[in-house]
C-alpha cells in the first residue's frame, strides 16, 4: 500500500474512535456525574461542572488498536478482492 493509503486509515481510525466514544450505550463509567469516554481505555473525561479531561495515554492506546483493526481489515479485503477478482 502506498503512504497515502496509511494516512487516510489513520484518518479514519482517529474518525471512528472519536465516533464511537461519543455512543451512550458504550459509556459505562459514571462516578458522580461524571463521565469517561472511550473504547477500550479512556481517554476524555467529561466533569459534571462542564469542564474535561483529556489523558492521552487512553488515546494513543485506542487510536493504536482501532487502526490496527482498520489495517488488518483492510488486508483481509484487499485479499478476498484478488481472489474474487482473479480470472
Amino acid at each position: 500500500m502506498k503512504k497515502i493509503t496509511y494516512l487516510i486509515l489513520f484518518i479514519i481510525s482517529i474518525a471512528i474512535m472519536v465516533g464511537i466514544s461519543f455512543i451512550p450505550a458504550l459509556q459505562t463509567a459514571t462516578t458522580s456525574g461524571d463521565q469517561y469516554l472511550g473504547i477500550p481505555a479512556f481517554w476524555l473525561v467529561i466533569y459534571a461542572d462542564g469542564s474535561f479531561g483529556f489523558q492521552w495515554a487512553g488515546f494513543f492506546l485506542n487510536l493504536l488498536v482501532i487502526y490496527v483493526i482498520v489495517l488488518v481489515v483492510t488486508k483481509v479485503y484487499q485479499l478476498f478482492y484478488r481472489f474474487i477478482t482473479s480470472p
